[in-house]
């Protein structure tokens, strides 16, 4: 097991199994590397990069035809100078695409929220407030300032806990070290117990590419296990932790992402008294799909990975979709399989394109009691 107040297992989850933060050398042979595989990404049909450039295109040609509109309504010789309603009702329509399209790119993925849940448990404990963040995807899209803010968020919170959820870095085609701007975590370490899992981008594995790995965008997630070990943070890699908090034993299991496929649950023997509540860490739902039954059933699942669909459209539903087997209704918040609450986080950072709509960017404080 690790303790996060163990000095020696904060900084290393198995003694030696760690790698050292890369070298140039190294770096310069996974250069080579990732330029195959970004010539492999650009072959990927990247949905929600298309919808990105549909909603700039959108923007230019809303914005000439509402130029047009209002010049000839002004016109009472030309059509729509006879049919003034008509005119102002296409400009009205026009611009409302304006206002969303505008929003979802530049406004949704710029906010970031605390979204507050309380949830009860069967277990007798003194309330537990944690603090989960999942997806920050750090990388192409968002870096050090972003990484600073999720902390500042943090801060307010002052919680018992915080647990990141993986695909802290992006991984999508880039030679650099992503794992570089989360160093500001730091700041986090010694004043809360903080846990972490890995997730299917530290891995470079898509929905697309899950069966083929030559078109995945390579392996990251032995920077960021150094990277980690570099500043503090365990992460939990099929591996059970029992912290003291609140002056009781908490214990929370890790998965390795499961499209990695190497999942064991071996050290859940290790969970002995069944009074001490039990927290399920998975990056995907999909994760309790794996959970042995011959286990006792953990007291809550928190996960992430799906972004809430990254678009979300009233009374439709998620509009990107993440090969998730639970289905839709596991792609935010909070829902119940099997009798296990199971708590989805929409994320820190976006996939593929950043952009947002309904969805916006979050951090989860979950108290549980």
């Amino acid at each position: 097991m690790v303790d996060a107040h163990d000095s020696k297992s904060c900084g290393e989850i198995h003694e030696g199994s760690i790698p050292s933060l890369p070298t140039k050398k190294t770096n310069l042979k996974r250069l080579f590397f990732h330029r195959q595989k970004r010539k492999n990404l650009i072959k990927l049909s990247s949905y929600m990069g298309f919808l990105l450039i549909l909603l700039i295109e959108y923007n230019l040609v809303a914005c000439l035809l509402i130029a047009i509109f209002w010049r000839d309504q002004k016109n009472p010789t030309t059509r729509l100078g006879k049919k003034r309603k008509l005119a102002w009702s296409f400009i009205t329509i026009l611009f409302l695409g304006v206002i969303i399209s505008l929003s979802t790119i530049f406004v949704y993925p710029n906010l970031l929220i605390t979204k507050k849940e309380k949830i009860k448990i069967n277990k007798n404990i003194q309330p537990i407030e944690i603090v989960f963040v999942s997806d920050i995807q750090i990388g192409n899209y968002k870096k050090t300032t972003w990484v600073e803010k999720i902390i500042q968020k943090i801060e307010v919170e002052k919680p018992d806990l915080i647990l990141l959820g993986g695909d802290l870095i992006d991984n999508e085609g880039t030679f650099e070290d992503e794992s570089q701007y989360l160093e500001p975590l730091q700041q986090l370490v010694g004043k809360y117990p903080i846990y972490a899992i890995l997730g299917n981008h530290e891995y470079g594995i898509g929905s697309k590419t899950r069966t083929n790995k030559n078109r995945q965008t390579g392996d990251r997630s032995e920077e960021l296990i150094a990277r980690f070990q570099k500043i503090g943070i365990p992460i939990l890699k099929n591996q059970l932790a029992c912290p003291q908090i609140s002056n009781q034993t908490i214990c929370i299991f890790g998965i390795d992402d499961i499209w990695n496929r190497q999942l064991d649950f071996t050290e859940l023997k290790k969970y002995q008294d069944p009074k001490t509540p039990l927290i399920f860490l998975t990056h995907n739902p999909d994760g309790v799909l794996y959970w042995p039954t011959t286990e006792p059933k953990p007291d809550i699942v928190l996960a992430g990975h799906t972004h809430g669909g990254q678009i979300w459209l009233p009374l439709y539903g998620p509009l990107g979709l993440t090969d998730v087997d639970l289905g839709t209704k596991y792609y935010r918040g909070l829902n119940y399989w099997n009798d296990i609450p199971i708590y989805t986080s929409v994320g820190a950072g976006e996939s593929a394109a950043p952009i947002r709509f309904w969805v916006a960017p979050e951090i989860n404080k979950i108290t549980l009691y």
